[in-house]
């Protein structure tokens, strides 16, 4: 049989969580009880930190950490060239694949990049002191800031301790170079009234989290027990080996545990890592998780670190011992960091023909995937280059921002290039991977889908929420009344996470209650009420009845997919579905079945001479469909048979099949969501100040299970997003390559009095692939909006802003005032 999760009917009644809901993590969060990894304190435990450098490469030439080791509480001092840590490497996923670091390394590749040493102590405050104490003799070497200059093969060599991993790495510091065509971009060029060229840049930002990286570890003789601060799933890390070809952030997301043979012939860090302990032997605990806006889980650092953990309190014989790296928030860069040089051919009436995208800048996908993936357009070309930089290390977080603002500026280029509305051309590109939506429509309705057109329902939405219809002007054509200009910015894109997953959790019942077991780490989202909701109103339960373990695991195999990718939702309710009819049909069937005696011979069945077809479950009860007075309580029902038959179940889900197009079999798969933004502003051409008066947020969720999860998701997302376009960038200094902002002062990520109340709208096509249809939402309203500022600051003056984040400098510039 067919696995069609997005034709599944949900269960009659069912509405989406609201505000209403109780949240099991309420109480601990409002009353500040919740304990989080930081907060993890054990008896007898011992903490530590790491060195980092001051400068923006350079390389360690003599240590002498006696000084330091002398100082009373200070219990052990690891040094990069120490046996334990020598070789501990790490190669992290997606775009990080494309490099292998060490732990401990000699070298300082950025400002703050924690390397040479580290320090265990009895408190933070030795550690910091002793950290202090280490004699370093430094080597400082040149540092390039610039891709492009680090690009040239005459630039000076970087990062010595790196090992470039895609086989297209180029001396002195080339990671990855492809170009890739879809179509014939030659031949759409040709068709078009117009090409198109110009230049967008986007300075490097940052995560700007507000609970740094932080992990508790404690050895049991062979055991170990981990307190994390990730978003990943411990126990396959440290219970995998590794090598720098095949790292571990796939193993963390728990795509099972790689098969490395050991290669005698391999040495220093190319020798296999060992796993650090037995799966079964170790237990993971996560604490309530501060918030990292996106996060580090998929850069190599990440698992090294724990690794780190683990070495350090296995040194330490039997105490406790908390690693922290308090300077992590700022770590990393975003994938969107580049420059980006566009060419694109487009009709009058805003028909796209062909893009030609060539950037500078990191990557794991094609810039042009998500405008391939949601637009009618044919014809591509993608040049990629990326080069190591003393930033610090880059990885996708708030992911999509690198596809989104192209995709965008693009649309508002061409519209503005004919005069067009840009809701306009986006609606005439339309589509999916080449095809129009008339095509997609004959899709839709042959595998089951509702025959929907999500982008022209989320913009009618927004546009009628922000008043466009009333507002929208020509460029620089309408002044307010305080002499400010006024403008409309508009961007969309496709929604995230349209496929279904496959995790593996458990569900038990048990005098009634039910428990959904699953480890996963816990942010804030939201996601565990509608895991709660999705069961409950499957199962028949009431959404009261039910909790959700999710914060420990006793080497067990139950676990929801990681937060991450907007994946919560669409990855996992399929499989908890499938789990609640399960259950749902053994209570049915312990009602018609005789119940065991617990000393004396079996009790007759609560509905004796009926068929489970003729019984239904709601709200707790078990009733007969033509008698709903006739009902018993599934406690009473299901309780006697604990012993004998319990309530236990953990199916797996299948993957999806039974995909046709005329007729004939067709898997591949296409993103039919869509979400669009709708942004009022009013811009000080004096003094470049970009003010945002309104901004209306539409996500099509496919199926809404939770609506304060998906708004709260919204108003975050918006926030983030702001940032990135309009404030956010980590800024350095020319002559010494030391970064110049790195705190939540002069970082500037948005904050509540930056912008106005951000209206939230939700839109259920059912167009995913997921349960009901659903998709995700997480990260994408941050990625999409990250560009948005431009298109409505063009809208306002008539001048092109594209060198991101449009800080009011920019602005003025674009203006001709400086």
């Amino acid at each position: 049989m067919d696995f069609r999760p997005w034709t599944w009917k949900p269960p009659e009644g069912a509405s989406a969580v609201d505000y209403g809901a109780g949240r099991q993590d309420g109480y601990e969060r409002v009353s500040g009880e919740a304990v989080f990894t930081r907060d993890v304190s054990l008896p007898g435990m011992l903490y530590a930190k790491i060195l980092v450098s001051p400068y923006a490469h350079a390389r360690i030439l003599r240590m002498d950490t006696v000084r330091a080791a002398a100082l009373p509480g200070v219990r052990d001092i690891l040094k990069f060239d120490d046996p334990d840590i020598e070789f501990e490497n790490s190669t992290g996923g997606y775009c990080s694949a494309a490099y292998n670091i060490l732990a401990l390394p000699r070298t300082g590749d950025f400002y703050q990049h924690p390397m040479g040493a580290v320090v265990v102590a009895d408190s933070e405050e030795i550690c910091d002191r002793a950290l202090r104490l280490v004699e370093i003799e430094w080597e400082e070497l040149p540092f390039i800031l610039d891709m492009e200059e680090a690009l040239e093969p005459s630039a000076s060599p970087l990062m010595p301790e790196v090992v470039r991993m895609d086989r297209g790495a180029k001396e002195p510091n080339t990671l990855r170079t492809q170009t890739t065509e879809i179509g014939d971009v030659e031949r759409g060029f040709a068709e078009a009234d117009r090409i198109l060229e110009y230049t967008i840049t986007r300075a490097p930002n940052t995560v700007a989290g507000v609970e740094a990286m932080a992990c508790v570890v404690r050895w049991r003789g062979e055991f170990l027990d981990i307190w994390p601060h990730h978003t990943a799933h411990m126990q396959p890390v440290l219970a995998s080996p590794s090598t720098p070809a095949r790292g571990l952030s796939g193993v963390a997301l728990g795509y099972g545990v790689p098969d490395i043979p050991d290669d005698p012939s391999a040495t220093g860090r190319f020798k296999r890592l060992e796993p650090m302990a037995e799966h079964n032997k170790i237990t993971v605990t996560v604490p309530f998780q501060g918030a990292w806006y996106g996060g580090i889980a998929w850069l190599g650092y990440s698992t090294a670190f724990i690794r780190m953990a683990a070495i350090l309190a296995r040194r330490a014989k039997g105490r406790p011992v908390k690693l922290l790296y308090d300077e992590s928030n700022f770590y990393v860069n975003g994938d969107d960091a580049g420059v980006y040089r566009c060419r694109v051919g487009a009709k009058k009436d805003g028909t796209i023909t062909a893009c030609d995208w060539d950037v500078t800048g990191p990557f794991g996908e094609l810039h042009v995937d998500k405008t391939h993936e949601s637009t009618r357009i044919p014809n591509y070309r993608n040049t990629q280059r990326w080069a190591l930089v003393n930033h610090g290390h880059h990885i996708c977080f708030r992911h999509g921002a690198h596809c989104c603002v192209p995709h965008n500026v693009m649309f508002d280029r061409v519209a503005a290039e004919f005069g067009l509305d840009p809701t306009e051309v986006a609606l005439r590109n339309d589509g999916c991977k080449g095809h129009d939506w008339e095509w997609v429509t004959e899709y839709q309705k042959e595998n089951g889908f509702p025959a929907r057109h999500s982008l022209a329902e989320v913009i009618a939405l927004g546009k009628k929420a922000i008043g466009w219809d009333g507002k929208w002007h020509a460029p620089g054509a309408r002044r307010l009344p305080d002499g400010r200009m006024h403008g409309l910015g508009f961007v969309s894109i496709n929604e995230w996470s349209w496929i279904a997953g496959r995790q593996f959790a458990c569900l038990t019942l048990q005098e009634g209650k039910l428990t959904i077991i699953g480890l996963r780490a816990d942010f804030g989202m939201d996601t565990e009420s509608a895991f709660r909701h999705a069961v409950a109103a499957e199962a028949g339960l009431r959404y009261e009845d039910t909790v959700i373990q999710q914060q420990r695991a006793d080497a067990g195999a139950y676990r929801f997919w990681v937060p991450g990718g907007s994946m919560g939702i669409s990855q996992t309710t399929p499989q908890l579905v499938v789990a609640a009819r399960e259950l749902k049909r053994k209570i049915l069937s312990y009602a018609v079945r005789a119940r065991p005696g617990m000393f004396g011979p079996p009790a007759p069945a609560f509905f004796a001479g009926r068929k489970e077809e003729e019984l239904d479950v709601r709200d707790g009860f078990v009733f007969e469909r033509a008698d709903p007075a006739n009902r018993r309580s599934v406690r009473s029902v299901a309780s006697p048979f604990w012993g004998d038959d319990p309530a236990i179940v953990h199916p797996t889900a299948a993957s999806v099949t039974g995909l046709t197009f005329r007729g004939k079999p067709h898997p591949e798969m296409y993103i039919m969501s869509r979400q669009a933004h709708f942004m009022e502003v009013a811009v000080d051409t004096e003094t470049g100040e970009v003010e945002v008066l309104d901004l209306v947020c539409v996500n099509d969720v496919g199926h809404l299970f939770n609506r304060r999860g998906a708004e709260a998701q919204q108003y975050g997302g918006a926030i983030m997003g702001l940032g990135r376009s309009a404030t956010e960038e980590k800024v350095y200094c020319p002559r010494t390559g030391v970064g110049l902002n790195f705190d939540n002062i002069g970082y500037h990520i948005g904050g509540m009095n930056d912008y106005p109340a951000i209206r939230c709208v939700l839109n259920e096509s059912h167009l995913g692939y997921s349960s009901y249809g659903a998709c995700g939402i997480g990260e994408d309203t941050g990625a999409s909006l990250s560009g948005i500022t431009a298109g409505a600051v063009h809208n306002a003056t008539g001048k092109w802003a594209l060198d991101y984040p449009l800080t009011p400098d920019r602005v003025l510039r674009a203006l001709g005032k400086i």
